[in-house]
């Protein structure tokens, strides 16, 4: 198993890291962070992750019985889902954290599609094939179209600070006197260097971390040294952003909550919203702190502080300025948007491949290629086209874009657990409340309110509540004169 060498200072009096340095292998793994989708994140992470609500909507996509998903293919898209630069980290050095095979599609295996001049691919190994409704199930690989070069996103150029709470900067005695005189150390002699060997299970504790500490580093790497913090989280946002609101992009939904404390307990509410929320697991991080980026909003961590590391470190230190892009911007794979999402977000141009062997050869492995000389199907050129993985045979061209089916009911928890709308389940609800303690209050989703709830998604338990019911902040006592 691969590792990374990090040289730390710790200061042995405070216990804590001062900073570390490493070159660009280890930081293009933090890097890596920001295009994994939240969906992969939660996987990761499993149920140890601490991020709010995360894992309760990821279980939710587990559990969903299919009926209620457009196809099969849309619980894979949701619990695996794709990276659009997920090739490029093929050649990270620490291996584990993103697919471990992204160059692998799926083709149908019928005779019937693969004889023709026009078949289909796909990226999701549950995917329908649109002509015949067969699973697409012959996996196959793209050939490797990178080099190793020197690096993933930075040039192999120059090492790198990276301080407790991932701010990632280039060494210089000016930044290094300024963090000496921030956290007050004034002798040398309390400061010592150690290396630490960074494997994929300690990256991942790192990225867990990093959603809830400001001291990632320090917690991940001396556990000894200090007590597990969690950061707090602030859910106001800048008025310009509500002032832009579009009032056509809202979804209207019903709460019940208890009336003593105005706690959520569960939403009725239709698709729409459902698919908003399913729609989170494929945002990459990237895009999630982007939109953060714009707000008041804070995930009170330090993982927001490797997004603006990126956003402020020259473009002379990236191998191109795609790669930069590729973080700051990062998009989703194609097909993986959904048509009324509030949350603007671009997605990648599916490909469609040419002069490729005939599909029926090529599955029986033969060596020469179909292109050139005509084989004994009569095709001379083949075009792949992806294939689309929320539509059937039976729905082709008729799906709304969403991961759920139109014109149905849900019930949501306060932590996001997502479960066909049931009177019965909802009567028997153990809320341990009367009936009369219960109000049934109208509430919109718009724009602000769908920030406000990708943050708490990641730092609450109880993400409706703090979303649609927060408690109000305590009044500052007057400082007048006292009689």
């Amino acid at each position: 198993m691969s590792t990374i060498q990090v040289r730390f200072l710790i200061d042995r009096e405070q216990r804590r890291v001062v900073f570390a340095q490493a070159g660009s292998d280890f930081v293009d793994l933090l890097f890596s962070f920001l295009i994994l989708p939240l969906g992969r994140i939660a996987r990761l992470l499993s149920k140890r992750s601490g991020l709010g609500s995360l894992s309760s909507l990821y279980e939710s996509v587990e559990r969903l019985d299919a009926k209620y998903l457009q196809t099969e293919a849309c619980r894979d898209m949701l619990l695996n889902p794709w990276s659009a630069a997920a090739e490029l980290c093929e050649a990270l050095k620490i291996k584990g954290i993103h697919e471990l095979n992204p160059r692998e599609f799926y083709t149908c295996s019928q005779e019937d599609c693969l004889i023709q001049s026009i078949c289909y691919y796909t990226y999701s190994s549950k995917c329908l094939c649109s002509r015949c409704g067969k699973l697409m199930d012959r996996a196959q690989q793209w050939k490797k179209s990178i080099t190793d070069d020197g690096g993933v996103f930075l040039t192999h150029t120059t090492d790198f600070i990276i301080t407790d709470d991932l701010q990632i900067t280039l060494p210089s005695f000016r930044e290094g006197l300024s963090l000496f005189k921030q956290l007050q150390i004034k002798d040398s002699s309390v400061l010592e260097e150690q290396i630490i060997e960074f494997s994929t299970k300690k990256a991942l504790k790192l990225l867990g971390r990093s959603f809830v500490s400001k001291n990632a580093l320090t917690e991940v790497c001396f556990p000894d040294f200090c007590v597990q913090t969690s950061g707090d989280f602030s859910l106001s946002c800048k008025e310009d952003i509500v002032a832009d609101e579009a009032k056509n992009d809202q979804i209207n939904l019903e709460l019940i909550l208890n009336k003593n404390d105005n706690k959520v307990l569960y939403a009725e509410v239709g698709d729409d919203f459902v698919n908003q929320l399913f729609s989170f697991l494929t945002f990459p991080l990237g895009s999630a702190l982007k939109f953060l980026s714009n707000t008041t909003f804070s995930l009170g961590g330090c993982i927001q502080n490797l997004y603006s590391s990126v956003e402020s470190m020259s473009l002379d230190y990236f191998r191109l300025e795609i790669c930069r892009n590729m973080l700051l911007t990062p998009v989703l794979p194609t097909f993986y948007r959904i048509k009324n999402q509030i949350l603007k977000l671009e997605e990648m141009k599916s490909t469609t491949l040419k002069n490729f062997s005939c599909a029926k050869c090529f599955s029986d492995n033969r060596s020469k290629s179909c292109a050139s000389t005509k084989c004994i199907h009569g095709i001379t050129e083949t075009e792949y086209i992806e294939q689309n993985p929320k539509l059937s045979a039976k729905s082709f061209g008729a799906n709304d874009g969403g991961f759920v089916v139109s014109a149905r009911r849900f019930m949501v928890t306060d932590n996001l657990h997502i479960s066909p709308l049931s009177l019965i389940s909802a009567a028997c609800k153990e809320t341990n409340l009367p009936i009369s303690d219960l109000i049934r209050r109208e509430v919109c989703l718009d724009r602000t309110r769908v920030l406000s709830l990708l943050t708490a998604m990641l730092t609450s338990k109880a993400t409706l509540t703090d979303v649609f019911s927060p408690k109000p902040k305590p009044q500052r006592r007057s400082q007048n004169n006292y009689a």
